[in-house]
């Protein structure tokens, strides 16, 4: 009996716990996603070497980016992408502990968006 109630308690924890969601970079289309918050946690000098549209630069290296990323809402969705999907996705393991709400992680990152033919954001 004691293993029934530590089995369901632990089930019902995992069920609970706040999960990311990780789905290809190729189904990103900013257009269709006007309503969250698209981070870049690349480097600087690989933002400047390209990027998606309206994509903010906090760089998951940077000592300061705990306190950057908490700047930004704990409930509005967030998309999370770097080069190649390794970063964003311990991005996203870190904000799931911050208490963040609603994560993506777009798989592949910024190499696979370019591969399926996406482009960089044009300069303005």
């Amino acid at each position: 009996m004691k293993y029934h109630v530590l089995l369901a308690f632990l089930v019902s924890s995992y069920l609970m716990s706040a999960q990311f969601k990780s789905v290809a970079i190729a189904t990103w289309d900013g257009d269709a996603h006007k309503e969250v918050v698209l981070v870049d946690v690349r480097t600087p000098e690989e933002f400047d070497q390209g990027h998606l549209c309206d994509a903010l630069n906090i760089d998951f290296k940077a000592e300061d980016f705990k306190d950057k990323i908490q700047e930004l809402s704990k409930t509005t969705p967030i998309y999370l992408y770097c080069r190649t999907g390794k970063r964003s996705k311990n991005a996203a393991s870190l904000l799931e502990e911050l208490g963040f709400e609603n994560i993506t992680n777009l798989e592949g990152g910024y190499v696979a968006y370019t591969e399926e033919g996406g482009k960089p954001c044009p300069e303005n």
